[in-house]
Protein backbone atom coordinates (compact mmCIF):
# COMPACT_ATOMS: atom_id res chain seq x y z
CA UNK A 1 0.00 0.00 0.00
CA UNK A 2 0.95 3.33 -0.86
CA UNK A 3 1.85 5.04 2.58
CA UNK A 4 0.54 8.31 1.45
CA UNK A 5 -2.88 6.99 0.01
CA UNK A 6 -6.25 7.46 2.38
CA UNK A 7 -7.70 4.49 2.76
CA UNK A 8 -11.37 3.98 4.58
CA UNK A 9 -9.05 2.14 7.64
CA UNK A 10 -7.11 5.11 7.93
CA UNK A 11 -10.07 7.28 7.52
CA UNK A 12 -12.36 5.57 10.57
CA UNK A 13 -8.82 6.42 12.70
CA UNK A 14 -9.12 10.03 11.72
CA UNK A 15 -12.61 10.05 12.64
CA UNK A 16 -12.12 8.24 15.68
CA UNK A 17 -9.59 10.51 16.76
CA UNK A 18 -11.92 13.65 15.87
CA UNK A 19 -8.87 15.00 13.65
CA UNK A 20 -7.25 15.83 16.85
CA UNK A 21 -3.06 14.59 15.99
CA UNK A 22 -2.49 14.95 19.69
CA UNK A 23 -5.31 13.17 21.19
CA UNK A 24 -4.66 10.25 18.86
CA UNK A 25 -1.05 10.31 19.60
CA UNK A 26 -2.02 10.14 23.52
CA UNK A 27 -4.70 7.64 22.93
CA UNK A 28 -4.20 5.70 19.68
CA UNK A 29 -2.99 1.52 19.79
CA UNK A 30 0.10 1.00 18.22
CA UNK A 31 -1.78 -0.66 15.42
CA UNK A 32 -3.51 2.65 14.82
CA UNK A 33 -0.50 4.34 14.45
CA UNK A 34 1.14 1.92 12.72
CA UNK A 35 -1.95 2.39 9.91
CA UNK A 36 -1.70 6.15 10.18
CA UNK A 37 2.08 6.09 9.42
CA UNK A 38 2.91 7.94 6.74
CA UNK A 39 -0.42 9.79 5.78
CA UNK A 40 -0.45 13.76 6.00
CA UNK A 41 -2.88 14.10 8.40
CA UNK A 42 -2.50 17.83 7.57
CA UNK A 43 -3.43 17.56 4.17
CA UNK A 44 -6.34 15.24 5.11
CA UNK A 45 -7.72 18.03 7.53
CA UNK A 46 -7.26 20.41 4.95
CA UNK A 47 -9.23 18.42 2.27
CA UNK A 48 -11.58 17.84 4.95
CA UNK A 49 -12.30 21.56 5.03
CA UNK A 50 -12.75 21.91 1.54
CA UNK A 51 -15.29 19.27 0.95
CA UNK A 52 -17.14 21.09 4.14
CA UNK A 53 -16.77 23.86 1.66
CA UNK A 54 -17.76 22.05 -1.30
CA UNK A 55 -21.55 20.55 0.75
CA UNK A 56 -22.45 24.31 2.26
CA UNK A 57 -21.57 25.54 -1.48
CA UNK A 58 -18.94 28.08 -0.62
CA UNK A 59 -16.68 27.38 -3.56
CA UNK A 60 -16.81 28.05 -7.50
CA UNK A 61 -17.43 24.90 -9.92
CA UNK A 62 -13.69 25.20 -10.65
CA UNK A 63 -12.38 25.08 -7.29
CA UNK A 64 -15.10 21.95 -6.65
CA UNK A 65 -13.38 20.60 -9.77
CA UNK A 66 -10.28 21.06 -8.05
CA UNK A 67 -11.07 19.20 -4.74
CA UNK A 68 -12.68 16.92 -6.76
CA UNK A 69 -8.99 15.58 -8.87
CA UNK A 70 -7.42 16.24 -5.02
CA UNK A 71 -9.61 13.90 -3.45
CA UNK A 72 -9.15 10.99 -6.18
CA UNK A 73 -5.41 11.89 -5.80
CA UNK A 74 -5.07 11.22 -2.21
CA UNK A 75 -7.53 7.94 -1.92
CA UNK A 76 -6.47 4.63 -2.69
CA UNK A 77 -9.74 3.83 -4.58
CA UNK A 78 -13.28 4.86 -5.01
CA UNK A 79 -14.59 3.48 -2.10
CA UNK A 80 -12.68 5.50 0.67
CA UNK A 81 -13.26 9.10 -1.72
CA UNK A 82 -16.89 8.08 -1.36
CA UNK A 83 -16.59 7.26 2.25
CA UNK A 84 -14.76 10.61 2.75
CA UNK A 85 -17.77 12.50 0.72
CA UNK A 86 -20.31 11.18 2.52
CA UNK A 87 -18.30 11.91 5.79
CA UNK A 88 -18.11 15.13 5.13
CA UNK A 89 -21.59 16.40 3.73
CA UNK A 90 -22.55 15.25 7.85
CA UNK A 91 -20.58 17.92 9.32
Amino acid sequence: MNSNLLTVARLAVLIKYGWDLRHFYKRSSAEEQALIEGLDWNAMAELLEDLKRYHRQLVSPEYATKIHAELLAVCADEETAQTFIGYASTL
